[in-house]
């Protein structure tokens, strides 16, 4: 009788992975990812909300993320890979708060291999972006599309 054999656990394939996007450094689907999967955990140390702001008034930190009026996420540390989730003004995911955690969640299906992506807000672009305003695909393709049509215009 041969002895039965414990099963070891199957190992799940990773659901993102960071590489190189157009920004920088990007997160992007191993796998496709179903809408409204939860995909990834913001993490972090949790400060007050004013000292995140007194933190960010000295020295600009972009990882900071407000949960509310009173907590904030600092999210700096390298092993909060959710820190690689960029900009986009048409995005595949969104923040979502619960019980104090922030995960982002797909708003819609995001096939493997595409760069997972969050709407950051206006203020947030307008302190951190200003005048070089967004570089997300979706503007640089719009605005690629609105110079080509301003040149053949023009000729």
């Amino acid at each position: 009788m041969a002895a039965n054999k414990a099963r070891k656990p199957a190992i799940k394939p990773p659901l993102y992975r960071v590489g190189r996007a157009q920004t920088g450094l990007g997160l992007f689907a191993a796998q496709d990812i179903p809408e409204r999967k939860l995909i990834i955990e913001y993490i972090g140390r949790r400060i007050t909300t004013r000292r995140a702001q007194e933190i960010d008034r000295a020295r600009a930190n972009k990882y900071l993320f407000e949960i509310d009026r009173r907590w904030t996420i600092d999210g700096s540390t390298r092993k909060n890979l959710a820190r690689y989730v960029n900009h986009s003004c048409d995005p595949n995911a969104e923040a979502e708060s619960n019980r104090g955690r922030l995960m982002y969640r797909a708003i819609k299906p995001i096939a493997a291999g595409e760069e997972i992506t969050l709407d950051y807000g206006e203020e947030h672009m307008e302190l951190y972006f200003g005048k070089a305003g967004c570089l997300c695909p979706s503007c640089v393709d719009r605005a690629k599309k609105a110079k080509a049509k301003k040149k053949k215009r023009n000729r």
